[in-house]
């Protein structure tokens, strides 16, 4: 194994725990690049470096892509606010123009793999032009495929598409598209979570409303009983903001795993609030969330 993938491996493995604490859908993909990729954009690229006092900053890079368009905005944030974040371009949306936008973070590498990082950079034999650092993209899973079309058929050989401005504006309304259903898909999961909070499927409910990956498969018979006693709770917790819940688990390093019930009980304790449905939290449970998000 290359120094490079060693790195990639040890930083993918630390972002796939925060990942899966959260629940969040998706999936990882991570490549160091190769020596004729480094040749390539080097030789082009040395002088403007030299001259602006600039760094590659992509010898390794990794691909977050996410199966809900809400969850960018969740990891995008989660990754800005570490420690190691070095800087990021991000293209803003334009009223009148549907076209890709960019979401990519440049991260420092962490102290305990400097070593490795070293040893990567010396492997390429331009040491003088290749920065600690490492790129993550994030992306939807949907803009995936169309992205990797994209980047192969068109931005690899601009020079074809000179004179096609009409088919390359065509192929970025296919990404239009693709963006709209993006949004129709966190509609219709809304819609489904609830029509099965008015049908008292609690199960389908929190599984449509979270879309998250749960660790087991479905609420206990207590809490369940509990909700269907209890309308005005029930409604509260499906009207309860997901992504302010993602959002604390990640922060706050919450490392139980996400059963129903856990779930359940963290939607109450960080919003909902019902005294006596807190009542059938587990004690260490109840506890530990008291430490993190404060008491009831």
């Amino acid at each position: 194994m290359s120094a490079g993938n060693k790195v990639l491996r040890d930083i993918v493995t630390d972002l796939e725990s925060v990942l899966n604490k959260c629940g969040v859908m998706y999936h990882v993909f991570y490549r160091t690049k190769s020596v004729m990729s480094i040749k390539n954009k080097l030789d082009k690229k040395a002088e403007e470096y030299r001259r602006r006092n600039k760094k590659m900053q992509d010898l390794l890079a990794l691909r977050i892509t996410l199966y809900f368009t809400d969850d960018v905005e969740l990891v995008h944030n989660y990754l800005s606010s570490q420690s190691n974040f070095d800087n990021e371009s991000v293209d803003e949306a334009e009223v009148d123009k549907f076209c890709p936008k960019r979401l990519n973070l440049v991260m420092r590498v962490p102290d305990f793999l400097q070593q490795d990082m070293k040893a990567a950079i010396k492997e390429t034999g331009y040491e003088d032009l290749i920065d600690d650092t490492y790129e993550i993209q994030i992306r939807t899973i949907l803009s995936e495929g169309w992205h990797e079309v994209e980047h192969d058929l068109r931005y690899k050989c601009k020079e074809e598409w000179d004179g096609f401005k009409e088919e390359s504006r065509l192929l970025n309304g296919i990404y239009a598209t693709l963006e709209s259903s993006e949004w129709s898909m966190l509609t219709l999961f809304d819609r489904l979570s609830y029509s099965q909070y008015k049908n008292k499927t609690w199960n389908s409910m929190l599984r449509n409303k979270m879309r998250v990956r749960f660790a087991d498969k479905g609420l206990s018979e207590k809490l369940c009983k509990y909700l269907s006693d209890n309308n005005a709770t029930a409604k509260s917790l499906y009207r309860a903001n997901r992504t302010k819940i993602l959002k604390l688990v990640m922060e706050k390093n919450f490392s139980y795993p996400l059963t129903y019930d856990t779930v359940l009980h963290l939607i109450n304790h960080i919003i909902v609030k019902d005294k006596k449905l807190a009542i059938f939290e587990d004690k260490i449970l109840k506890q530990d969330m008291d430490i993190m998000f404060g008491e009831l």
